[in-house]
C-alpha cells in the first residue's frame, strides 16, 4: 500500500510540474564569437494569436554567449522577416544579440 501511494503522490508532483514548464519559441540558429554575436529566430504562424516572450529570448542569448566566455546579452534594435512558404502563412523572424560583459 505505501508503494502504491508513493507512486500516485509521484505521478501527481510529475503531472504538476510538467503542466508549469514553458516552451520557448525562441531557437539559436547562428552566431559569431569573435564578433560577439548571437542570432536568434522564431517561426510566426498566421494562427498564432501571440508574439514569442522577449525575455525567453534574452535568457538564450545569455547563455549561448555565456558558452564564449561573455556575461549577458543585449538585443540589436532591428530584426529581420521573411516568408517560409509561397503564400506567406509562416514568416521567420531573425533577431541578433551583442554578447557583453
Amino acid at each position: 500500500m505505501k508503494t502504491r501511494t508513493a507512486l500516485l503522490l509521484a505521478t501527481c508532483v510529475m503531472l504538476i510540474a510538467s503542466g508549469c514548464a514553458t516552451r520557448s519559441d525562441w531557437e539559436a540558429v547562428s552566431g559569431s564569437k569573435s564578433d560577439g554575436v548571437v542570432t536568434l529566430r522564431y517561426e510566426l504562424a498566421a494562427s498564432k494569436a501571440y508574439l514569442p516572450d522577449e525575455t525567453e529570448a534574452i535568457a538564450l542569448a545569455k547563455q549561448r554567449c555565456g558558452y564564449w566566455g561573455f556575461s549577458s546579452a543585449k538585443a540589436f534594435d532591428t530584426q529581420t522577416q521573411h516568408c517560409s512558404d509561397e503564400v506567406c502563412r509562416t514568416y521567420i523572424i531573425t533577431k541578433d544579440y551583442q554578447c557583453i560583459n
